[in-house]
C-alpha cells in the first residue's frame, strides 16, 4: 500500500477514507462547510453549510475535504469526494458520496472541512456576486 498512511486507532470507517484519491487542492478552492455527522445507515453524512444558501455544494459533484482541525483525523492530505447526490432535508443538507457505502465510514468524516472549487459554482444573475468575489475588492 504505497503511498497510504494509516493513522494510529484506524477504524474500518477511517481505512475506507484512506481509499478516496489524494490530490492537491485546487487553486480556487473556497471552503464551504464541515462533515457534521453519520445520516442514517447507507452511507449518508449531513453538512455544516456556511451559507444559507448552499448551491455551490448542491452544483459540486467534486468535494475536496481537508481532515479536521480538532478532534480525531481519520485522515491525511486533501482528499476528493464525488458526491452522488446532495439535498435539502428540513433545512439542513445531508449528501452521500462513491466509497462512502455505510454509517462507519460517514462517521469517520465527522469534522471534515469541504471545499468546492469557485469554478464549480453555479452561475449568478446580473448584479449577483458570491461573497468570495468581493473579498480583496476596494470599495
Amino acid at each position: 500500500m504505497s503511498g497510504q498512511h494509516t493513522l494510529p486507532g484506524a477504524t474500518p470507517g477511517s481505512l475506507m477514507l484512506s481509499l478516496l484519491d489524494a490530490v492537491e487542492l485546487p487553486a480556487d478552492a473556497v471552503e464551504v462547510g464541515r462533515i457534521a455527522d453519520a445520516w442514517g445507515i447507507k452511507g449518508w453524512f449531513k453538512v455544516w453549510s456556511y451559507s444559507a444558501s448552499p448551491e455551490a455544494l448542491f452544483s459540486s459533484r467534486q468535494w475536496f475535504l481537508l481532515p479536521a482541525e480538532k478532534g480525531a483525523k481519520t485522515f491525511t492530505g486533501t482528499r476528493k469526494l464525488r458526491v452522488k447526490e446532495a439535498k435539502d432535508h428540513s433545512g439542513a443538507v445531508v449528501a452521500r458520496a462513491h466509497a462512502v457505502d455505510d454509517r462507519s465510514t460517514a462517521e469517520a468524516l465527522r469534522g471534515a472541512r469541504v471545499f468546492v472549487a469557485r469554478s464549480s459554482f453555479p452561475s449568478t444573475g446580473i448584479d449577483e456576486y458570491y461573497w468570495v468575489d468581493l473579498i480583496g475588492l476596494e470599495v
